[in-house]
């Protein structure tokens, strides 16, 4: 977020995330000249706003989509159905059924029961199915453990266990279903790459020997989950770690001579937004001051679900300094965005800017305690 936000509160209702579509494109433009000839399909659930996908769409970028709501926005937005990638664990019937007469481009399948379910279906329809098979190669990547994905305790992927098994269906279903890829993702947030170059080689060799009975194998889809600083702006370190990414990645994969994909989302957009809101209160106690704000964890969840520690910044800087725990309308002890945070010092009526929120904020929003959603621009 580099565009001043002040003229945006001029007629100020509610809390508005913003968001900045050319820093969108100069993420998109430099993850793409590193991953160079991979295929990114943006992970919709980091931000699903239409402007944002309409941009990443003229930029050249696919869509990864985890439900039908998802598919159904991405197609409003311009992305056609071969532009996109169906993942996620819990694929309904109807779901399924409507991806297979839209004509998706890969299904992403995460259990031997849906695999199953997908051959049937297609089978009925007269349809055969395009899918990638997400294995779990149970490495850990050092992430807080509810965006880890790549775990046998995990909910996402199938055991490489399971693969006999998958084989057996594949074959069973040989009219319905095309095995074309081999997906992995091993979770959000990651910031060193140990653990990722070791998935990549387990299932590189994997891909190789599904290859021998499956001729139609041609992409390898990677996942996405690189991380970015929540506390600090360092581009250039986040464009440092991009490279090392890169790096491991085509120098591991690049031999296998296929559709390399890449499923980006969290370092495309969370640098591009900001959650505005409204200093209503200062309270002070025997304990600690609070500055009371219009926005809680119905809007941005992650400090409250993730420990996530988000910069706060007024958007009119003063020259003293306060200690206090920010902190929103909601009926939970919860809802808080920051605890004994240093600030500028503020005052009933201020606004302040929580940034790095233009990934996971409005996409999981609700309208608990009956608060209304923030309002959304693009600048």
């Amino acid at each position: 977020m580099k565009k001043p936000l002040m003229p945006l509160v001029m007629n100020y209702m509610r809390p508005i995330y913003v968001y900045d579509l050319d820093f969108i494109a100069q993420r998109f433009q430099a993850m793409a000249k590193a991953l160079k000839n991979v295929r990114l399909f943006y992970a919709m659930k980091a931000n699903s706003n239409p402007g944002v996908l309409s941009k990443l769409k003229s930029l050249g970028a696919g869509a990864d989509v985890v439900s039908l709501g998802e598919i159904k926005r991405a197609l409003e937005c311009g992305f056609q159905p071969q532009d996109i990638v169906y993942s996620g664990v819990g694929k309904t019937k109807f779901e399924i059924s409507e991806a297979l007469k839209l004509g998706i481009y890969q299904i992403n399948v995460e259990s031997l029961p849906e695999l199953e379910r997908i051959g049937k279906l297609a089978r009925e329809m007269g349809k055969k199915a395009q899918v990638a098979l997400r294995l779990n190669p149970d490495v850990d990547i050092k992430t807080h453990p509810y965006i880890a994905t790549g775990l046998k305790d995990n909910k996402f992927g199938m055991e490489l266990s399971l693969i006999p098994a998958l084989i057996s269906c594949l074959k069973n279903y040989a009219d319905s279903i095309s095995l074309v890829g081999v997906s992995l993702h091993l979770g959000s947030q990651m910031l060193e790459f140990s653990g990722y170059e070791e998935a990549l080689q387990k299932l590189k060799k994997v891909y190789l020997d599904l290859k021998k009975d499956f001729p139609e194998l041609k992409k390898f889809d990677f996942g996405g989950g690189l991380g970015i600083f929540y506390d600090r702006v360092d581009l250039a370190l986040e464009e440092s770690l991009l490279q090392q990414y890169a790096k491991i990645t085509l120098e591991t994969l690049s031999d296998l001579n296929c559709e390399l994909q890449s499923e980006p989302g969290r370092w495309l957009v969370a640098h591009c937004g900001a959650l505005i809101t409204q200093v209503q209160y200062i309270k002070e106690t025997s304990a600690k001051t609070f500055v009371i704000v219009d926005a809680g964890m119905n809007h941005l969840i992650r400090p409250s679900l993730y420990e996530a520690s988000h910069r706060i910044e007024p958007l009119l800087k003063g020259t003293s300094a306060m200690v206090a725990d920010v902190v929103g309308p909601i009926c939970e002890s919860s809802d808080f965005f920051a605890k004994d945070r240093s600030l500028t010092t503020v005052k009933e009526g201020d606004f302040l800017a929580v940034m790095a929120s233009g990934a996971y904020g409005y996409s999981m929003a609700s309208v608990y305690n009956l608060q209304e959603l923030p309002l959304e621009i693009c600048i």
